[in-house]
Formats: C-alpha cells, sequence, structure tokens
C-alpha cells in the first residue's frame, strides 16, 4: 500500500530535507526530524481532511493500531489526504496518511484498521529509514517514480541499472509488515480477517482495472503472493477464515415497529427488508440463524424450501432459517407455499446483489 504514495514523498524528504542535526542528534530523533519535513512537505502539496467523522475514526483506530507496536511512543500522528487511489503511506518517525480513495475503498472498521496496522509495523520496523539507507538514492527514485507513474517500462529500466541493488529488499519489508499487521489486529478488537479481505479485493481490483502490478518490479511482491501468505499466517495462528463482518457484508439486522396499533418485527439483510411478522422472538431467532449461514458466504442457491403441507421450511444450506406457520399466511394473506417463496426470493436476491457489489465495487 505504501510505495506509490512514498514515491513522492521520499522524494521530497531526500531533495529538500535539511542537513541532519549534530552527532548528538539520536537514530530516533533524526527519523522524527525526517517524519516531520516530509509531512509538512506531504500537506503542502495535498488537500488534508483536518476535521469530521472519519478524521476523528481514522485518528482513534489509528492510536489503537501504534499502541500495539514495538514504538507507541513516537509522535503518532493519523490523517486523510484526498486522493482518489485507495492508498495509505506512513512517513519516517509517526506520521500516517490514508487518502480518501481507500476510505471509500474499505467496508468497514476492522479493514481501516488493517490497513493502519500494516502502516505502522513500517515504521515500528524503521522500513522507511533502512530503504533510505540501503538505497543507492538515485536509482530508488527513479524506481519509486516509475511506480507512481505506472511507467513499466521505466521501472524496469531502473532495475537493470540499480544490478538488483533493491531485488528482494522490500518483498521482505512487505511481507513483515503484512504478518505484524496480523498479530496486532489479534491483540486488537478488530478482525485479523480484514487484512485478507481488503487484500483480496485489491486483487479483484488489478484483474478489473489491468495496470503497473507492483509484483512487476523483483523487490514487490504481487497482491496474489501476499493474499497467500496473509492467508497462511491467519491458518498458522487459528484464526477462522470468517470474511463476513470484516468486509461488512450481508450485513443482518432487526427493527421493531408499529403498524396500526400492533407491534410487528422485521428482518433486514443490508438495507433490504426480508420479511415483517407479529413475532419478535421468532425473528430474532430467524437472524441469528442468517448470521451463521452468512459467514459461510453462501451462493443464492443455497437458499431453498422444503417440506409440505403443515410443515414448510426456509432452509440455509443444511440449516433452518425458518418454519412457516399457518399464523403466518393469516397475518400475510400469502400461503404458506407463497410465503416461502416469496421470503426465499427476497433472501436469493439479497445474497445475489452483495455478491456482485463486492466483486465490482469493492
Amino acid at each position: 500500500m505504501m510505495r506509490a504514495l512514498l514515491a513522492f514523498i521520499l522524494s521530497l524528504v531526500l531533495l529538500t530535507a535539511p542537513a541532519a542535526a549534530g552527532a548528538a542528534a539520536s537514530p530516533d530523533d533524526r527519523e522524527i526530524r525526517i517524519g516531520r519535513d516530509a509531512a509538512r512537505a506531504v500537506e503542502a502539496q495535498y488537500k488534508v481532511v483536518a476535521s469530521g467523522a472519519d478524521a476523528d475514526r481514522v485518528a482513534q483506530i489509528g492510536r489503537r493500531m501504534a499502541a500495539l507496536t514495538d514504538r507507541p511512543g513516537l509522535p503518532w500522528t493519523f490523517r486523510i489526504v484526498e486522493l482518489p487511489e485507495p492508498n495509505a503511506v506512513a512517513l519516517p518517525g509517526g506520521p500516517v496518511y490514508v487518502t480518501t480513495g481507500m476510505l471509500s475503498f474499505i467496508r468497514s472498521e476492522h479493514e481501516l484498521a488493517a490497513v493502519l496496522a500494516h502502516e505502522v509495523a513500517h515504521t515500528s520496523f524503521r522500513h522507511q529509514m533502512e530503504l533510505m539507507r540501503r538505497g543507492n538514492q538515485a536509482v530508488f527514485l527513479v524506481i519509486l517514480a516509475a511506480i507512481l507513474t505506472k511507467d513499466v517500462a521505466a521501472a524496469q529500466g531502473a532495475h537493470l541499472v540499480s544490478l538488483g541493488l533493491l531485488a528482494g529488499y522490500t518483498r521482505d519489508m512487505e511481507r513483515q509488515a503484512d504478518v505484524a499487521g496480523v498479530g496486532y489486529l489479534a491483540r486488537s478488537a478488530y478482525s485479523p480477517v480484514a487484512a485478507l479481505t481488503v487484500m483480496e479485493r485489491l486483487r479483484r481490483e488489478e484483474i478489473l482495472r489491468p495496470g503497473l502490478d507492483p509484483g512487476d518490479l523483483r523487490d514487490h511482491p504481487r497482491t496474489e503472493e501476499r493474499v497467500a501468505y496473509i492467508e497462511a499466517e491467519l491458518k498458522r495462528r487459528g484464526i477462522p477464515l470468517t470474511r463476513r463482518s470484516a468486509a461488512n457484508f450481508l450485513r443482518v439486522s432487526t427493527k421493531s415497529v408499529v403498524e396500526n396499533g400492533r407491534d410487528l418485527s422485521e428482518v433486514y439483510v443490508n438495507d433490504g427488508l426480508i420479511l415483517r411478522l407479529p413475532d419478535a422472538a421468532r425473528m430474532q431467532t430467524m437472524a441469528a440463524a442468517l448470521n451463521r449461514f452468512f459467514d459461510l458466504d453462501p451462493e443464492p442457491g443455497q437458499v431453498r424450501i422444503e417440506g409440505l403441507g403443515a410443515v414448510i421450511e426456509i432452509v440455509g444450506g443444511r440449516a433452518t432459517l425458518l418454519r412457516i406457520t399457518r399464523d403466518d399466511t393469516a397475518f400475510t394473506g400469502m400461503s404458506q407455499t407463497d410465503l416461502a417463496a416469496f421470503v426465499v426470493a427476497r433472501l436469493q436476491e439479497a445474497i445475489r446483489k452483495d455478491r456482485q457489489d463486492r466483486r465490482f465495487k469493492g
């Protein structure tokens, strides 16, 4: 996530930052100074979203993630910059930026936490300083600028000039930050699976909108490679790969309403009404059953009708979601079979639409 925006930022730091402070300055002091210089350059170039609910949310979640690193005492800051591409970057010494494009791309606070966990890991491991220390600066900036402009030919040319100087190095950095980010999330209130759902959706975006895959450069892992090792890390930690809460899809909710003086209960999937009945306990039971079923990320066809006569069930996979009774027909004015077909059709459409939105809109 850090490469494109970091191209611009590090070039400004290396070209415009003042000379390092005297020998008395500690490595941390120098890193913090470089980060502050870079932050000023970023905020002079891009519009910062300084207030509002999104700014507060980014700052709050960012501080929670930073507190889990090995360097919680850094002067961490978390801000939003107005850029359309989904991106995030951590500067040396504590400043972290998330683009408005990333906030549109993510689907939950879990995924925002995953993005920020990855970025604070880079700073915790001093990756930015190590890149500047080990890389030939001139070639390094050419490579970064090529990534920023999506000029694959220039990037490949830079690699020929660099004679492999950076090859393999940032691949290790990205992997270290990805794995550490999963660890931070596992110690937080957020789902570690969000690190996987963000990366899987970024991979889908690459397929739908072909461009420069960072993996085309030898020093950066392909997104599909990152998906594989993040999934492996989650399995190694024994974390169930339940994507639904992390990616905020197929949301089930209930609502109590009063209609003509009668208390009714409604079940919704996302924002679509599935069923309304005057039995709150049954609607809560149905919602719980839907939550368990949706954790399996089902296909629409897995919702079906079973039974005949007095007992008709709406089934999801192998689980009963709702039994349709004769009392339900009296309330709705529909036969048991017609009511069951109506509810099944709504559930199938909710699943179909949700899967389509995830596939094409991220």
